[in-house]
């Protein structure tokens, strides 16, 4: 079954990942597509440790110590942009 993208962004933006990664253009749909796919998959746990880890280490990298009590996932998700089905 063949796909048809009429949509000249998306066109651009599969190319470009197919020529950074040196992929075909179906390889680079079919990882980019399966790499989605797994986001929805992840528990809310495995969604959380991501968030967690994600602002550990913009801490360390900025050199921001931690605040003396941790933020709870909802503060955080609120914070980054999250909303119940994901990012914005």
């Amino acid at each position: 079954m063949a796909l048809n993208i009429k949509d000249r962004e998306t066109e651009e933006a599969v190319r470009l990942l197919a020529r950074r990664r040196g992929l075909s253009l179906t390889e680079a749909v079919r990882q980019a597509v399966r790499s989605e796919l797994g986001k929805d998959e992840l528990s809310e746990e495995e969604k959380a440790r991501r968030v967690a880890e994600a602002h550990a280490g913009a801490l360390r990298k900025h050199g921001i110590k931690p605040a003396r009590r941790s933020m709870t996932k909802k503060e955080m998700d609120d914070i980054i942009g999250y909303d119940e089905n994901g990012m914005w």
